[in-house]
């Protein structure tokens, strides 16, 4: 390399990388705070948040390191895992999300700003550059980048939007990978929960690299592999049941997560009326009562006509409680297959099928753990094509597969018409039910039942996603002060999906026909004994009649008529150029002023595919989804520039000014201005203040703008019940009428169909983010070394991109009067029930959040070796919704987890060949924001435990090729305590704060060569 190329590279060296023996140290240690490097005078370095090349000062907006250290001491094989223990960040999908509800990958959530779901306010970088998005929300799958290709990760908090461009709200995460590099190396390693030998996971990598053309140029290439065993919720006593919520009014807190019958009982709890365990739809089948043809009321009651199971039934699954006859009501099936009353009250709201609950428990068939497997291919070079112009090129393949795993599909309201094939099968298979039925005033009526359809076995989904990352550029100087780069990239990222287990709807209902339709006999009357059957329109070749009466009675042909595979495939397409100028404008008397000028093009094509069943919402279990496609190009102007204002002065170390700006023109939302400005002082050389202003954005994501009308059924308020004719509902235009002949009016159910849509209005969000802090590294304390941050942060965000749901159209119709809004989306059939509603979203929200970091280094020498200590600390004051405050609270759900703080110590120490290492991570109990005060039940759940966890690691040069690394999770094998939150999220407990293995061991050996 030529004496100008060593130049220009040591400007490109980031701050955080520089030569300082603390900095070297800090790299083994969790995140380390990035300070002033021991550098030349004339070198220059460039931090991550800024494109500016400085001389020898701090990074103004707060940043934070991860080495590669790091990764390797933790036995680190997927970045999630490590990036979720940073106090910055709140988790999201994670190798826990079986059930996420979202993407179906790993994400990542700086300060919990992607609170409100299907998007992203936390930037991804890979080597300074944006990468291709894994979804239409825009969000980046961390899987896609293996961790032991990892350099560093260097962490942004508070937004860059003036630097990066959209969606650095929260901040920027960038990861740095490993380059230049020469010789090879080989790793190995291999980790699982000791006790059980669970979630084992194994990885093997390899990095070659050299130089050529007499060193002008540099190739290293990279490959790996890694696996992940699963593990179910089955496994471990705390997650096996779905447990319902006991409450005992005599102590506080009064609610309780129980599991067993016998556990409540030997308590004195109660079963929660309001908060049953498991599941009210079961493999074994529930029949509904209908009380206008009521069972029972014909023949003196079901404890007549069916004495065995009705005369005294254990209603409340309370052996010390005697049964009690039953007549009428809601009806299930035992796993003897006779027809008994529903069990689903007192203690039978815990589905413990032992006792003689109704209810079944899904847990045992969900994942805790998800299975994963990863291919990674990685070439990264670069090559002087004269002294002072460089290529360099990255090429990235990932091929990341995921599976998750739900129970079987529940079809509930499930009409069964009693055509002569079914009356035929029923009366065969399921007698006692036939005599139920027989004493209902209309023997021969339709009657509902809901059912899990476990012979079709687990809703098992299939992920896999090849992502593709290409980028290519010239990095050139001009003279001795000005540098410049162009660079393109290609990225395309192809997500597919299979969906195995699902149920056909309109096989299942054809079938729960006999095949046939039921037409009036001889008397002409339908619904009486002499019906006949016809031929049902569109009949699905194969049909057979279904029996759902009990467990385990859909038979071969049964399931193979019924059984659905699903399919959905997710192109994000993204090309990118750009390019800046980089230099000093002029001389000052306290320094240069550095100045950037740069343009960046970018556009996206975004398409999701699903197939004609998911289209037509014709499986049961899973809401219809509609192909969404779209695309977003913007073209950028920005820049930056450093003023030097004093230095060397009495009291002004130094003293300066950034600022930044960046014009953004979206095809979708016009134009965008956002900027920065900031400023440090140094009154001495060991003390910095430092303060930086953000005017952020986030451009609407192609999901938020396209989205075509995907089926859901949330929980709604009819504004038209009541005794009396409404006159604004009786006045509403259109399907939104309700007739004053149909009162007096209720509706039937609580949930009501509704079609989200995308909105092509809508505009960016904005946010003003500001950070105030200092420095302190005193080069006169007198034990080791002394390096410290304290920064505030205050985020606040406006016109945040937010559902409009169902009963805001239905108060914007009928309380606002609005025809052409929420009139217009809202259908009623002809009894005034609603049947659908048409939501979308709107720029309505807002989103804020505030508290202050702490980053704390002391390294010293002790005997013959050095100690290292890191501290990071965060304390959250706020963190407020539309109004409602989160701070210290937690739902148990993904983006859900705010705790008043959060503590991760680390402690190393290097001595000779060896370097032990042990990191101390802690949260604070939080409140419930589901189902206690902060939530709309009310309910006193009490403070979620503490999370506490200690980790140990050891590693040993055994030679100069060959490191042996032993790393120990979990030290003290602590099982994740229950929280009531977390019967309604997963697995009895809040998988986002702690963790579900126990101690776990994991051994990696490496040899260089």
């Amino acid at each position: 390399m030529t004496k100008k190329n060593e130049q220009r590279s040591a400007r490109r060296k980031s701050l955080l990388t520089g030569a300082s023996v603390i900095a070297a140290a800090a790299a083994t240690l969790g995140g380390a705070p990035a300070f002033a490097q021991d550098v030349q005078e004339e070198e220059a370095i460039v931090v991550t948040g800024s494109r500016l090349v400085r001389q020898d000062f701090e990074a103004i907006s707060p940043i934070t390191t991860v080495g590669s250290d790091q990764l390797e001491l933790t036995a680190t094989m997927t970045t999630d895992s490590l990036l979720n223990e940073l106090p910055q960040v709140v988790p999201g999908n994670t190798r826990t999300s079986n059930n996420a509800g979202g993407e179906d990958f790993a994400t990542v959530d700086l300060r919990g700003l992607n609170f409100t779901g299907n998007t992203t306010r936390t930037l991804v970088l890979v080597n300074g550059e944006r990468v291709p998005a894994s979804s239409t929300t825009g969000v980046v799958d961390l899987n896609t980048i293996p961790a032991s290709l990892i350099s560093r990760i260097e962490v942004v908090t508070g937004g860059a939007s003036a630097v990066y461009g959209s969606d650095a709200v929260a901040g920027v995460i960038n990861f740095v990978l490993k380059d230049d590099y020469e010789g090879g190396e080989v790793n190995v390693t291999y980790g699982a929960e000791m006790e059980t030998g669970n979630v084992a996971e194994f990885e093997i990598n390899g990095l070659v690299g050299g130089n050529f053309a007499n060193g002008r140029g540099n190739l290293t290439t990279y490959a790996s592999y890694y696996n992940r065993s699963g593990v179910f919720q089955s496994e471990y006593d705390y997650s096996r049941v779905s447990a319902a919520v006991c409450y005992d009014g005599a102590v506080e807190p009064s609610y309780f997560v129980c599991d067993s019958v016998s556990e409540a009982i030997a308590n004195g709890w109660l079963a929660s009326p309001n908060l049953p365990g498991g599941s009210g739809t079961p493999p074994w089948g529930t029949v509904s009562n209908n009380p206008g043809n009521a069972f029972g009321a014909v023949g003196g009651g079901l404890s007549v006509s069916l004495p065995g199971q009705f005369a005294a039934a254990n209603t409340d699954c309370n052996p010390a409680t005697a049964g009690v006859a039953v007549n009428s009501g809601n009806l299930s099936f035992n796993d003897a297959g006779q027809l008994t009353p529903l069990f689903g009250g007192g203690y039978c709201r815990i589905p413990e099928r032992s006792a003689g609950s109704s209810r079944y428990s899904f847990a045992p068939d969900n994942y805790l753990i998800l299975p994963g497997e990863r291919v990674a291919l990685t070439t990264n070079g670069h090559y002087d094509i004269t002294d002072d112009i460089t290529l360099s090129v990255l090429m990235n393949y990932s091929n990341v597969r995921t599976t998750n795993q739900l129970a079987p599909t529940p079809a509930t309201g499930l009409t069964i018409t009693l055509t002569p094939n079914m009356r035929n099968l029923i009366q065969a298979n399921a007698p006692d039910l036939w005599t139920a039925l027989q004493t209902r005033p209309n023997p021969y009526a339709p009657f509902t039942m809901s059912r899990r359809t476990n012979e079709l076995g687990a809703r098992v989904g299939y992920s896999e996603n090849n992502a593709f990352y290409f980028m290519a550029g010239l990095d050139g100087s001009l003279g001795e002060n000005w540098d410049w780069r162009l660079m393109a990239s290609y990225g395309q990222s192809h997500f597919l999906q299979r969906l195995t287990g699902s149920a056909n709807r309109s096989a299942l209902l054809q079938g729960l026909a006999g095949c046939q339709s039921a037409e009036p006999g001889p008397d002409g009357v339908l619904n009486t004994a002499d019906d006949t059957g016809g031929a049902i329109p569109g009949l699905r070749a194969g049909c057979v009649p279904l029996d759902i009466f009990g467990s385990n009675t859909l038979t071969a042909p049964m399931v193979n008529f019924l059984s659905t595979t699903t399919f959905s495939q997710t192109i994000v397409e993204e090309n990118r150029i750009g390019g800046y100028l980089r230099g000093d404008l002029f001389e000052l008397p306290a320094g240069p002023v550095a100045a950037v000028f740069g343009f960046e093009y970018r556009d996206q094509q975004l398409e999701f595919h699903v197939d004609n069943e998911q289209k037509q919402g014709n499986i049961f279990g899973f809401n219809a989804l509609q192909d969404q496609e779209g695309s977003i190009d913007v073209y950028e102007l920005y820049a930056e520039i450093a003023v030097p204002l004093i230095s060397e002065a009495p009291f002004a170390h130094y003293l300066g000014l950034e600022a930044g700006f960046r014009r953004s023109n979206y095809s979708t939302v016009g134009n965008v201005d956002t900027y920065k400005i900031g400023g440090e002082w140094a009154p001495v050389e060991w003390l910095r203040f430092r303060a930086m202003f953000n005017e952020a954005t986030r451009a609407p994501n192609v999901f938020e703008l396209f989205q075509a009308g995907d089926q859901g059924f949330p929980s709604y308020v009819d504004p038209c019940n009541g005794a009396a004719p409404v006159a604004a509902c009786a006045g509403a235009p259109g399907a939104a009428n309700l007739p004053a002949g149909l009162y007096p009016f209720n509706q039937n159910n609580t949930q009501v169909q509704a079609f989200a849509f995308g909105n092509p209005n809508l505009t960016p969000e904005t946010a003003e983010t500001t950070t105030l802090g200092f420095v302190f590294q005193p080069d006169w304390f007198p034990v080791g070394d002394l390096r410290a941050t304290v920064d505030w942060f205050d985020i606040d965000i406006a016109d945040v991109v937010a559902n409009r749901g169902a009963n805001f159209w239905l108060l914007d119709c009928y309380a606002n009067g609005n025809v052409l809004g929420g009139c217009a989306r809202i259908t009623r059939d002809g009894t005034g029930q609603v049947t659908a509603v048409n939501i979308s979203r709107a720029n309505f929200a807002s989103l804020s959040t505030s508290g202050v970091d702490v980053q704390l280094e002391w390294s010293v020498p002790i005997g013959p070796g050095q100690l290292t200590i890191n501290e990071l600390y965060s304390t959250l004051d706020s963190f407020d919704f539309s109004g409602l405050e989160l701070a210290g609270s937690t739902s148990a759900g993904i983006n859900s987890a705010f705790p008043d703080n959060k503590s991760v110590l680390s402690v190393s120490y290097n001595v000779g060949d060896w370097t032990l290492f042990g990191r101390w991570t802690y949260t604070p109990g939080m409140d419930s924001s589901f189902l206690g005060p902060v939530g709309g039940f009310g309910f006193d759940v009490g403070t979620t435990p503490e999370a506490s966890y200690f980790d140990l690691s050891a590693r040993w040069n055994v030679t100069d090729n060959f490191t042996l690394t032993a790393n120990i999770d979990n030290v003290a094998d602590e099982y994740p305590p229950l929280t009531a939150d977390g019967t309604f999220a997963q697995a009895n407990t809040d998988v986002q704060v702690y963790r579900v293995l126990g101690r776990t061991l994991a051994i990696s050996g490496r040899y260089r060569f």
